[in-house]
């Protein structure tokens, strides 16, 4: 069982999962290498310059360019902890409330319910629009008072799917599939049809019964008929 399913009260469902937009990964892991190559090319650089320099017997340039080597394996073990964190962090929309979920080992979540929601203010810088991702704050009346979520993936559905969450719990019926939704929206038209198949059949029957029908008429008909329901 994953950790937001012991978050979930019960009956408690899962409407929409949101991440931070792969943008921030990426940009976080093109600093940390270039960071690294600088560091590479120091060192070598360093090797060079101090060739005939030494420090207890060893060249000065093999030391920085050790050195750099151990502060390049460093910036790589960040690297992979900021591809977890960013792995971690999720932002999901319940029937019941939003929570923020982040942390590796350490989880730390922030809910709002969807009752205390007053509105949402989404922020989207111009990089934000071509990468399609900002910030979404989340104003409640509870005691935090507002709740912001950074570099969300999609925003837009993210708040289109939170609206439309605080629409189902309003009316006190929680989320809905859209499929099932149509279906119960279509069934009392089925109910009002199948009186009027059932006395279609029975006019079928008579005629049948009469002899203006031949046995396998009224069978084809009635097979047609009952296909509708």
């Amino acid at each position: 069982m994953s950790y937001i399913d012991e978050l979930l009260g019960r009956d408690e469902r899962i409407v929409y999962i949101a991440r931070q937009h792969l943008f921030v990964l990426v940009s976080s892991v093109l600093t940390e290498l270039l960071l690294i190559a600088i560091l590479i090319s120091a060192g070598v650089a360093s090797q060079a310059a101090f060739r005939n320099q030494l420090i207890g017997g060893t060249p000065v340039g093999q030391l920085v360019l050790l050195i750099c080597g151990i502060i390049s394996i460093g910036i790589v073990i960040s690297a992979f902890l900021d591809y977890l964190r960013w792995n971690n962090e999720e932002f999901i929309i319940t029937d019941q409330r939003v929570i923020q979920l982040r942390g590796i080992l350490s989880k730390r979540s922030t809910d709002s319910s969807l009752e205390k929601i007053n509105d949402l203010e989404l922020r989207q810088s111009w990089l934000g629009r071509i990468f399609d991702f900002g910030d979404i704050r989340v104003l409640t009346a509870s005691d935090l008072g507002a709740n912001t979520m950074r570099w969300v993936a999609h925003p837009l559905d993210f708040k289109r799917e939170l609206r439309e969450a605080q629409i189902h719990y309003q009316r006190g019926f929680g989320y809905i599939d859209p499929s099932v939704e149509a279906y119960v929206q279509a069934a009392p038209v089925e109910r009002q049809r199948q009186p009027d198949i059932e006395q279609t059949l029975q006019t079928l029957a008579s005629l049948r019964d009469q002899g203006i029908l031949s046995e396998s008429e009224f069978e084809s008909k009635k097979r047609e008929l009952l296909s509708r329901l």
